[in-house]
Order: structure tokens, then C-alpha cells, then sequence
């Protein structure tokens, strides 16, 4: 699941990016993550005038039909973050 960093950010052009992470939350008054909040994100920018625009942000629930352990790979990672 772990994505490299020329993953998490790719040019396709000097002005377009293609910006992926993996997400998850901690909801309030819980003391860790909740796997079922976990989240694909994919954000697409342009530079405007010089400026960097946000074109499309789509935010995927990572549910992995089938494969729970897909999901707790990525609960794991998530919590390696958090330290």
C-alpha cells in the first residue's frame, strides 16, 4: 500500500500535478483511527496565472471489498504516521 513519493506527486506537465494520499481519521473522543474512515484521495492542480488551482479533489472510501487485509495494511501505515 505504501506509496513512493514520485506516487504521491507526479508533473504531468510544468503546470499540471497529480497529487494521491492515503487518509484516515480519528473521530472525536476515540483514541485511534477508525479503519472504516480511511480514505483514497486524488487531487488534480493547474497553475493559472502563476498560481496553483485546485481543477478536481475526489475523496474514495477505501472499503477493499474483500480484502480486510488491505484495509488493515493501510490502518497500519496510517499509525506509522501518526508517531
Amino acid at each position: 500500500m505504501r506509496y513512493s513519493n514520485d506516487e504521491k506527486l507526479r508533473f504531468l506537465s510544468p503546470d499540471v500535478a497529480v497529487l494521491r494520499a492515503i487518509v484516515g481519521m480519528i473521530p472525536p473522543a476515540q483514541p485511534d483511527l477508525d479503519p472504516n474512515l480511511n480514505a483514497l484521495q486524488t487531487l488534480i492542480a493547474a497553475k493559472r496565472d502563476g498560481q496553483w488551482r485546485i481543477v478536481l479533489f475526489q475523496n474514495t472510501p477505501a472499503q477493499f471489498h474483500g480484502r480486510p487485509e488491505l484495509v488493515q495494511q493501510m490502518t497500519e501505515e496510517l499509525r506509522q504516521m501518526l508517531t
